[in-house]
């Protein structure tokens, strides 16, 4: 089978959704290109059983991808999205501006033609069938060596006596961060805390809405690529807060019921036990798919969770191995035979 990947970004989205399939695919012997400007001659030309277009929506590429859903007899043409683009959060006005009503328009119309739309989780694949009944869903996979990798790696050695409090996200999560930002500040200040406990913000530097003058802090910005951050991660526990969709909030929209549990299952592999919010994809990873971790629902929640998972080391420790043979199960070496399926299919 001979794949093209028209690959939207070089950061997670398509390193999990485009590269890292793409690398297995080759392994098993597979024909796979990727690029993120142009389509190949030879993929244009009817020469790819499969291109996959992730989120195809700007004016140019959306030209070429109805061209090619006219003209390119026997090639299946693949939507990937892995974010519902058509109810972005107005708190992320950076992206808000980008999809605009024209790149909306044409998100909708290039999912409409393809032979078939690949997504992250169940709830997404049920707002893209209604733009295309023909979906199947790719659950986001790790790489297997994450099971092997110690995040407790040279990085920690100078803070290896307090216990390290991590989270990672851009600059889109502020509503999200907002969620955890007050307990954990009250919590790295608190007298019996303050050196026993430190905060570790990755990517965006969200440890600014924490710091004080007694919490510790740190932070690390971004990384050259997703396996350079998955080897500098250094957490003892994880935080990894997602705002709910208030009902009958006019300000926000649906955005986060969409999203997928990677983060919850990156922590996982590496062994870091992790604190979620009760909403989303990790209430349901963490009910239906029994992933270890535990569920916050308010500020109290976060509180008490980090007292009790900060204080008992043994706790922590059996909860990161529970992870870790739980996240066995979702590495893209043992499931890359989903991609395989759906695409020859």
């Amino acid at each position: 089978m001979k794949v093209f990947y028209w690959v939207a970004d070089y950061s997670g989205c398509g390193y999990y959704r485009c590269l890292l399939p793409g690398s297995e695919l080759a392994k098993r012997g597979h024909d796979v290109m990727a690029d993120g400007r142009v389509v190949p001659d030879e993929a244009k030309n009817g020469e790819c059983d499969v291109i996959v277009g992730q989120r195809v929506c700007t004016e140019g590429a959306s030209h070429t991808w109805q061209k090619l859903a006219r003209t390119a007899r026997g090639t299946k043409l693949v939507f990937e999205t892995d974010d519902d683009l058509l109810s972005v959060d107005p708190s992320n006005k950076a992206a808000r501006r980008f999809y605009d009503e024209g790149m909306r328009r044409r998100y909708v119309e290039n999912m409409a033609v393809a032979d078939l739309v690949t997504t992250t989780t169940e709830a997404l694949a049920e707002r893209c069938a209604e733009i295309n009944p023909n979906v199947v869903v790719l659950p986001n996979q790790v790489p297997a060596w994450l099971l092997e990798h110690s995040p407790n790696s040279a990085t920690k050695t100078a803070f290896r006596s307090r216990v390290t409090i991590g989270w990672r996200g851009g600059t889109s999560h502020a509503r999200d961060f907002g969620e955890l930002a007050r307990p954990l500040r009250q919590f790295l200040q608190h007298p019996k805390y303050r050196d026993r406990a430190e905060f570790h913000a990755m990517g965006a530097p969200y440890h600014e809405r924490v710091a004080t003058r007694h919490g510790r802090v740190r932070w690390t910005g971004w990384h050259e690529g997703v396996a350079d951050f998955l080897r500098a991660v250094d957490f003892d526990l994880a935080v990894i807060p997602l705002r709910p969709t208030p009902v009958n909030d006019l300000h926000s929209t649906p955005f986060n019921e969409y999203k997928s549990d990677l983060a919850l299952v990156e922590m996982a592999a590496l062994g870091i036990p992790a604190i979620v919010s009760s909403t989303g994809p990790y209430i349901r990873t963490v009910l239906d798919d029994g992933a270890p971790a535990c569920l916050a629902t308010d500020g109290s929640d976060w509180a008490r969770l980090l007292r009790d998972l900060v204080d008992d080391t043994e706790a922590r420790e059996q909860l990161g191995k529970q992870a870790r043979e739980w996240a066995a199960g979702r590495t893209i070496e043992g499931n890359v035979w989903r991609w395989e399926e759906a695409y020859s299919s």
